[in-house]
């Protein structure tokens, strides 16, 4: 079968958005390697303890980790479940006329700037949580959290809800026709389909919650230490975005505390690559028929 040119086009334009695209990572990962070295070097399997004292040269970033997975855990715990039920009932329940204006709605919440955000989560969420909780400040793991939440859920909600809508009706219909109840056809047949675009909408959560800076920052404290207990989010915290935010640029290029908070970006980063390679593995299956 020949190619037609415009398909040769095509072709050449998608090969050579990959190898601009992998080689832009690439050149990302040498970079922050390189600069970070000074740092993996000097410091060694001591940059992963829990102190943080650069005058008396202890980079330890375990508390750091620490609150970027505790955050991560609780915007993610509160925001899937929540988020896919709401796209269920947007592209399953609602119906047509009505859907367009609320996904419009989530739309417009999606793109709201994340320093709005991180304002209303001092003003209100903070607030809440210390009187709630009886507390001396409300800039808390927890706090930083469950903003993270409020700022995925549109997209999850707005992402998971296409992917359902773009299921074919004919697997509905099929599904119908064997007499299946209207939750049994959303767990047989639509669900299968759409599960991998529900997981690329997860993934780019989770990519939001790892990345996030100036709204975790302002809601979160400023303590480089992990709680006591373990488990207590009602204590401040650091996560790597926010302690990348206060301090990069108030450090000394080329010295070692510098060294240690762009290992912190490089550790953040192969985060990334490994949860994206993971999703990739384990939530990518060829399409598989109805009746299989």
């Amino acid at each position: 079968m020949v190619m037609s040119a415009s398909a040769r086009v095509g072709k050449s334009y998608v090969f050579m958005s990959i190898i601009i695209s992998t080689a832009i990572i690439l050149l990302i990962l040498t970079f922050l390697l390189i600069n970070s070295w000074q740092a993996i070097s000097e410091i060694g399997w001591g940059v992963f303890s829990s102190e943080w004292h650069p005058a008396a040269g202890k980079f330890g970033i375990l508390a750091m980790i620490y609150g970027s997975v505790a955050v991560m855990i609780i915007a993610l715990t509160i925001a899937i479940p929540l988020g896919i039920m709401t796209a269920v009932f947007t592209a399953e329940v609602l119906p047509a006329k009505y859907r367009f204006y609320v996904k419009s709605m989530l739309e417009l919440l999606a793109g709201i700037p994340s320093i709005i955000y991180g304002l209303i989560g001092i003003v209100f969420l903070s607030v809440w949580i210390e009187d709630f909780f009886a507390l001396q400040s409300g800039r808390t793991i927890l706090a930083g959290g469950i903003l993270l939440a409020i700022m995925v859920l549109p997209t999850v909600i707005t992402l998971s809800d296409d992917a359902l809508h773009n299921v074919p009706a004919k697997y509905r219909e099929a599904a119908r026709g064997l007499g299946l109840y209207p939750y049994e056809v959303l767990k047989s047949a639509v669900l299968p389909h759409a599960v991998n675009d529900i997981a690329g909408a997860l993934l780019l959560a989770l990519g939001r919650v790892l990345g996030e800076t100036m709204a975790v920052m302002l809601v979160i404290g400023s303590i480089d230490r992990i709680p006591v207990p373990f488990l207590n989010t009602l204590l401040p915290g650091q996560t790597i975005t926010s302690k990348l935010g206060r301090e990069i640029a108030e450090t000394a290029f080329g010295s070692l505390e510098f060294s240690a908070l762009i290992f912190m970006g490089l550790l953040l980063l192969v985060f990334v690559l490994a949860f994206t390679i993971l999703a990739q593995t384990f939530f990518y299956q060829p399409e598989q028929r109805l009746y299989e």
